[in-house]
């Protein structure tokens, strides 16, 4: 019920936004993470991308592979946002700004604790061609 009513909801709201053209991609690099105490340097960085179809199916690409991610936004609107759905149930969510400011959350639960981090940097945005 849960997948079906997710499926509703992206084909009404989500998949219009990238209705024309082909395959838009967001390369986005964070240098700088949160563990709640302080803003540290990332070392190493890390990059994420983040690929959408012209039917508006998205897919994160990152160190782990790639897996299948929700979009919300466009980029002719004020940004885009991306949320993955991790195997264990967990929230990664990533919101990209408009001039390339980018926050990448995860929301983790391990063993009961809850591990919260963000990490901030830039997406560039690669329009189909």
């Amino acid at each position: 019920m849960q997948k079906a009513l997710v499926a509703i909801f992206w084909m009404l709201f989500v998949s219009p936004t990238w209705a024309v053209g082909g395959t838009s991609t967001y390369r986005c690099n964070y240098e700088h993470f949160s563990d709640g105490e302080s803003i540290h340097k990332a070392k190493p960085a890390f990059a994420l991308i983040f690929v959408v179809d012209s039917a508006g199916k998205a897919t994160l690409i990152g160190n782990s592979g790639s897996s299948e991610v929700l979009a919300f936004g466009s980029e002719a609107n004020d940004g885009v946002s991306f949320v993955e759905v991790t195997g264990a149930g967990n929230i990664m969510s990533t919101a990209i700004a408009a001039n390339g400011e980018s926050v990448h959350s995860r929301n983790t639960i391990l063993a009961g604790e809850l591990v919260p981090s963000q990490y901030y940097g830039r997406c560039i945005f690669q329009p189909s061609q």
